[in-house]
C-alpha cells in the first residue's frame, strides 16, 4: 500500500466542505432508497448536471455516499411496507415484513440498519487491504488488453444483469454506436451527424443519462397513479429497535459469512447486490437451527440479506475502479461521472489517483455508519416518505431533469436529447432491453476506440496475441456460450425424462 496515499486520503476528511457533501449525500441516499421505484441511480442521474464543474473528490464522494446509503433506506421500506425500496432490498422483505406484521418492526429495522452499517465499514477496510495485491497486476495491462476489458464489461453487464442475453448485447452495441456520433478524432471524419452542427461534437453524457433513466421511471410512476405505497407497519419505540441491533452482534458469525458473500459477489463484474442478497439468504436458511421459520419472520433472514447487499458496494467499487468494468448496474453511472470529471476509468484510478480511490472507500464506510445511526433514531419518521403522492414527485423530477440538461451547456438542443432518450429509455424498459448496458457502451465507446487505434498502430492486426487478452477473449466466449449451453442441456434432460 502507498502509505502516502493513505495519509492523504485521511487528511481529506479534515475538510468541512467534504463533510457537508457527505451529510447532503446521506439525506439524498436515504430519501431515494426509502421511496420505492426511484433508487440511488435516479438520484445520481439528476445530480450529474449540477456536479460536472465540481472537484472530482467532492463530486465522486457525493455519488458514493448516495449509493452507500440507499440500501439502508430501502430496508426500512421493505420491512414496514412489504415493498423493497431498491432491488437490493428484495430479500429483506421475506422475513422483515412478517416481523412487522407481528409487531416486531422496530426489531427488524434495528437489525437491518446495524447489519448494513457494519457491513459497509468492514468490507471497505477489506477492499483497502486488497488494493496492494491488485496494483501490480494493473501495471501489466496495456492498450490491447484495455480493448477487451471494455468489451468484457459491456458483454458481462449485458448478459448478467438480468433479462435476455440477445437484448443485453443489442443494448450494449447500440450504446457503442451512439457513442461514435460526431468527428472521429484520429481520421477527422464526421459520423452519424446528418449535417447537424449540434452533433459534430457528439451527444453529451448528461442529457442522454437524464433521458434514459429519469424520464421512464417518472412515466411509470405517473401511469400507476396514487401514492407510492398504500400500507405500512409501525415501530413501537427505540427499545424495540435496540433489540434488533443487539441481534446483529448475537449472530456475528452469520454477519461475517454474509458480508463475505456480498463482497465476493460484488467483485464479480455486473453482478450487483440483488444476487448477493438471495445467495446470503439461502445460505442463512441452510445453516440455521430454525430453517422452517424463514419466510415467517426470522431475524436471521433480515440480517443475512442486509449484510450482503451493503457489503457488495465495496466489491462493486473495487472492480469499477480497478478495471473500468462496473461491478453493478449502478456503478455504470459512477464510470460516467469519472469520465465526465476528466478522469480515465480503469487502472489509473488505483495508480495515479490512488488517494482519491482510497478516500471513496473510506467514504462508503463512514457515510453508512452515520446513515445507519440516523435510520435507527428516525425510522418511524423516515417511513412516511414512501407516502408522497406521485402527482407531487413526478413534476419535481421532470423539472429537475429538463432544467439540469439545459444548465449543462445552456443549449436547448440538450433538452430535446433528454426527451428523445426518454422515449428510448421508456421503450427499452417496456420491452426488456438493458439500459445499464446501453449506458456502459455509450460511456466506454470513446475509450474503446482510442485503445483500439493505439493497439492496432503499435502491434498490428494481431494486437490481441497476449496472455491477458486471450484470457479475456476466453471469458467473453464463456459468457456468451454459458446460457445457450445450459438451456440446451436442460432441454435434453427434459426430453430424456419424457
Amino acid at each position: 500500500m502507498d502509505y502516502g496515499a493513505l495519509i492523504r486520503s485521511l487528511a481529506n476528511f479534515s475538510s468541512p466542505e467534504l463533510w457537508l457533501y457527505i451529510v447532503f449525500g446521506i439525506a439524498i441516499g436515504l430519501f431515494f432508497g426509502i421511496v420505492p421505484g426511484i433508487s440511488g441511480m435516479t438520484a445520481i442521474t439528476l445530480l450529474l448536471p449540477f456536479i460536472f464543474n465540481m472537484q472530482p473528490m467532492t463530486a465522486l464522494t457525493l455519488i458514493m455516499v448516495i449509493l452507500a446509503t440507499q440500501y439502508l433506506g430501502g430496508g426500512i421500506t421493505a420491512i414496514l411496507l412489504n415493498v423493497p425500496g431498491t432491488s437490493g432490498n428484495a430479500a429483506t422483505l421475506l422475513d422483515g415484513y412478517p416481523m412487522s406484521q407481528r409487531g416486531e418492526a422496530g426489531r427488524a429495522v434495528g437489525a437491518a440498519e446495524a447489519a448494513g452499517g457494519l457491513a459497509h465499514i468492514v468490507t471497505a477496510v477489506v477492499a483497502l487491504l486488497i488494493i496492494p495485491l491488485i496494483v501490480p497486476m494493473l501495471r501489466a495491462i496495456v492498450s490491447a488488453d484495455m480493448v477487451f476489458i471494455v468489451l468484457t464489461g459491456i458483454i458481462l453487464i449485458g448478459s448478467l444483469s438480468g433479462g435476455s442475453l440477445i437484448k443485453g448485447l443489442i443494448s450494449g452495441g447500440l450504446g457503442l454506436m451512439i457513442a461514435f456520433i460526431g468527428f472521429q478524432p484520429t481520421t477527422g471524419y464526421a459520423r452519424y451527424t446528418f449535417g447537424s452542427l449540434y452533433l459534430y461534437d457528439g451527444l453529451a453524457l448528461i442529457p442522454v443519462l437524464l433521458g434514459l433513466f429519469s424520464i421512464p421511471e417518472m412515466v411509470a410512476l405517473a401511469t400507476r397513479g396514487g401514492t407510492i405505497s398504500q400500507k405500512a407497519g409501525t415501530i413501537k419505540g427505540l427499545a424495540d429497535v435496540w433489540r434488533g441491533v443487539m441481534d446483529v452482534f448475537r449472530h456475528w458469525w452469520l454477519v461475517v459469512r454474509s458480508e463475505l458473500i456480498g463482497f465476493i459477489v460484488g467483485i464479480v463484474p455486473a453482478a450487483g447486490p440483488t444476487p448477493a442478497t438471495f445467495i446470503a439468504y439461502a445460505h442463512a436458511k441452510q445453516t440455521s437451527k430454525q430453517p422452517l421459520n424463514f419466510g415467517k419472520g426470522n431475524i436471521e433472514g433480515v440480517i443475512a440479506a442486509e449484510s450482503a447487499n451493503n457489503s457488495s458496494e465495496a466489491g462493486d467499487l473495487l472492480t469499477t475502479l480497478a478495471l473500468g468494468i462496473p461491478g453493478s448496474p449502478a456503478m455504470a453511472l459512477v464510470l460516467a461521472a469519472i469520465t465526465m470529471l476528466g478522469l480515465a476509468p480503469g487502472p489509473e484510478m488505483l495508480t495515479r489517483h490512488l488517494d482519491l480511490s482510497v478516500t471513496l472507500m473510506w467514504t462508503i464506510g463512514i457515510s453508512a455508519v452515520i446513515g445507519a445511526i440516523f435510520c435507527i433514531l428516525m425510522a418511524p419518521t423516515l417511513a412516511k416518505v414512501a407516502f408522497i403522492p406521485g402527482r407531487i414527485l413526478v413534476p419535481i423530477v421532470l423539472v429537475l431533469a429538463l432544467s439540469g440538461a439545459y444548465a449543462y451547456h445552456h443549449d436547448f438542443n440538450d433538452t430535446i436529447v433528454v426527451v428523445v432518450f426518454g422515449a428510448v429509455g421508456f421503450f427499452m424498459r417496456r420491452f426488456g432491453f438493458n439500459r445499464p448496458a446501453f449506458l456502459l457502451g455509450f460511456v466506454l465507446g470513446p475509450i474503446f476506440e482510442k485503445f483500439l487505434f493505439i493497439a492496432h498502430k503499435v502491434s498490428g492486426p494481431f494486437f490481441f496475441n497476449r496472455p491477458i487478452s486471450w484470457g479475456l477473449i476466453v471469458l467473453i466466449a464463456f459468457t456468451l456460450a454459458y446460457g445457450p449451453i445450459k438451456n440446451a442441456i436442460k432441454r435434453r434432460r427434459q426430453a430424456v425424462q419424457a
